[in-house]
């Protein structure tokens, strides 16, 4: 991976591998799951992820989002749970 800017004392502990590494790379992934489907892709989803569990927060427009979005966390792989907050408008 390339880093757009120079670390004089070496890289911030954020790039360190860890929990906090490896908890942004599930948010990332379940992020990209759901932008590539049509259902999901504009709907109004936060993802965070937390010792390895995806929180949803936000609104979407049908039942069946708010049901694809929960599938979609917990098909990632290294997910251990998934929190859902989110509304249905």
């Amino acid at each position: 991976m390339t880093y757009p800017w120079f670390f004089p004392e070496g890289m911030p502990p954020l790039f360190h591998e860890g929990p906090a590494t490896n908890d942004t790379r599930l948010a990332c992934h379940v992020v990209e799951q759901m932008s590539r489907d049509p259902l999901l892709r504009h709907q109004h989803i936060c993802v965070e992820a937390q010792n390895r569990v995806v929180i949803l927060e936000g609104r979407v427009g049908s039942a069946e989002a708010l049901a694809r979005a929960r599938a979609l966390a917990w098909a990632v792989p290294g997910v251990h749970d998934v929190n859902v907050r989110v509304s249905v408008a």
